[in-house]
């Protein structure tokens, strides 16, 4: 076998590894976050005149109470199937950014602000894939009956049904907004706190623990500097489907009425729940992601 067919097929292995183990990070994150991600959800977009919860541990009772246990799990359907999908796409992005910014010239090693720009590349990337399937799930996080959808799929086949192509990707610009800036934060923080715990050896050597911290870092950085276009994307995304009946008429007429309505405080909402899921689910991702990388 020649030189260019054994790197071809090490540059195919490399992309399945992505894919797979980003898929086995995905399930993680997913179920180790949900519930927090149900009441943050819940929170930004709950009546400013009319609050149904008074914060999130008034948000977590409530749905306990009124729904049970696994209403802390509504919606979990999209974001199980579709973030296995999107963590495949955001961490093949990642790695085939890297080789892009590389170059020719495979041996040196990657600066942190380039790091940070494979990281917004990625985000670029999985936006597509993250805006319909956050649109499912917001949509049946804040429906507290089926009033309107038996379930996931009857979500995503009504939304279909109802407005094609344009109406599975509503809030797709305010997705991008979030999604590009937030990645490259993710990933830069990630890794220069894996470097920083490797010193003078190599990241792929440290331990479970200090990848558990480095990816609790990238999550929290992803969250903290973008948290506002979250809120922008959560309150467009589970308006109404219908046009004509909507509340927000896109991004920046969304913005300026949080932020009249509410003052800064109104960007912020769900804040906490959002911190807190953040630290255990990108832990547990990057963790699962290593390690099975490492595996295979």
């Amino acid at each position: 076998m020649s030189n260019k067919e054994v790197a071809k097929d090490s540059a195919l292995i490399v992309a399945l590894k992505d894919i797979v183990a980003g898929s086995i990070g995905g399930i993680g994150q997913v179920i180790s976050g949900h519930p927090l991600d149900t009441i943050k959800v819940r929170l930004q977009t709950q009546s400013v005149t009319n609050p149904v919860y008074s914060g999130a541990m008034d948000c977590l009772r409530k749905t306990v109470a009124q729904e049970g246990a696994l209403g802390l799990y509504k919606g979990v359907a999209s974001p199980l199937v579709g973030l296995s999908i999107m963590n495949s796409v955001m961490f093949l992005s990642y790695g085939q950014a890297k080789n892009l910014i590389l170059g020719s010239d495979k041996n040196r090693e990657l600066s942190v602000a380039e790091l940070t720009l494979a990281g917004c590349m990625a985000g670029l990337s999985i936006a597509f894939v993250d805006s319909p399937v956050d649109l499912f799930k917001s949509q049946m996080q804040v429906q507290t009956d089926k009033s309107t959808y038996n379930g996931i799929m009857d979500c995503a086949s009504k939304i279909w049904k109802q407005r094609g192509i344009p109406g599975v990707f509503q809030g797709l610009g305010a997705t991008l907004l979030r999604d590009i800036p937030a990645n490259g934060a993710y990933f830069g923080a990630y890794e220069i706190t894996r470097r920083y715990f490797a010193g003078t050896g190599r990241v792929e050597d440290i331990s479970s623990t200090k990848i558990l911290i480095a990816g609790a870092v990238g999550g929290v950085s992803y969250w903290t500097l973008t948290y506002p276009a979250d809120v922008v994307k959560s309150s467009i995304q589970t308006d109404s489907i219908n046009p004509a009946t909507r509340k927000y008429n896109g991004i920046v007429d969304c913005f300026r009425k949080i932020y009249r309505e509410q003052g800064i405080n109104g960007l912020y909402r769900g804040f906490a729940p959002c911190f807190v899921r953040s630290i255990p689910a990108n832990a547990v991702c990057f963790l699962l992601y290593e390690k099975a990388r490492e595996l295979m």
